[in-house]
C-alpha cells in the first residue's frame, strides 16, 4: 500500500517507478509486478535506508537519483545491466 506517493517516472524501458514518500522507499514494477528496490526496511541514513526521498529520475545511463530529503542528499543508484552468461 502506498502511503504519500509523491513521484512517478518511466525507466527507459517502460518499468514505472514511484517514490513512496511516507514508506520512505522506492518501488519498481517488473515482469511480476512491484517491488521494493530502495529503502524496504526501516528510515534512516544508511546506505540502504532513505527517509521522506521525493523526486527521482535516471539519467542517460539508467542510473537512479533519488532526493532524500530529511537526509539532506541526493543518492544515486547505479544501474547493474543483467548479465548472461554463456557456455
Amino acid at each position: 500500500t502506498l502511503n504519500g506517493p509523491s513521484a512517478v517516472i518511466l525507466d527507459g524501458d517502460g518499468y514505472l517507478f514511484i517514490s513512496d514518500t511516507a514508506n520512505n522507499r522506492i518501488l519498481g514494477s517488473g515482469p511480476d509486478g512491484f517491488r521494493c528496490i530502495i529503502g524496504c526496511g526501516s528510515s534512516g541514513a544508511a546506505s540502504n535506508q532513505l527517509n521522506n526521498p521525493r523526486a527521482i529520475s535516471f539519467d542517460s545511463y539508467g542510473n537512479l537519483f533519488v532526493v532524500d530529503s530529511t537526509n539532506d542528499r541526493i543518492r544515486k543508484f547505479n544501474l547493474i545491466p543483467n548479465v548472461v552468461v554463456r557456455k
